[in-house]
């Protein structure tokens, strides 16, 4: 038992906690669409873009927009403004007891 701990008590007690839905989390199908897309839509080489080939610009596209895509979701997550901890299932109290 930890000097922190009362007896009975969790280590994830206190802190926020995630809530069952986040939407914001969709935003991340965003990113593998976009890759996954390519061949089906960009596979092609004119028009040319930028001097590139089209399906080499929606790759190098995408690769720009997916960090953006990934930070922006960061932003709209509850869990993250609230700084919530997601639990895991090993962080859940046993029956038992510590071993």
């Amino acid at each position: 038992m930890s000097p922190q701990h009362q007896p009975g008590e969790g280590p994830l007690d206190g802190l926020p906690r995630v809530r069952a839905k986040r939407p914001a989390l969709w935003l991340l199908l965003v990113p593998a669409v976009l890759y996954c897309a390519a061949p089906l839509v960009a596979n092609r080489i004119e028009p040319r873009v930028l001097g590139l080939p089209f399906l080499l610009f929606w790759i190098v596209a995408a690769t720009v927009v997916s960090p953006l895509v990934i930070w922006l979701v960061s932003r709209l997550d509850p869990a993250f403004r609230d700084g919530a901890v997601e639990p895991l299932p090993v962080d859940e109290p046993t029956a038992g007891g510590p071993r």
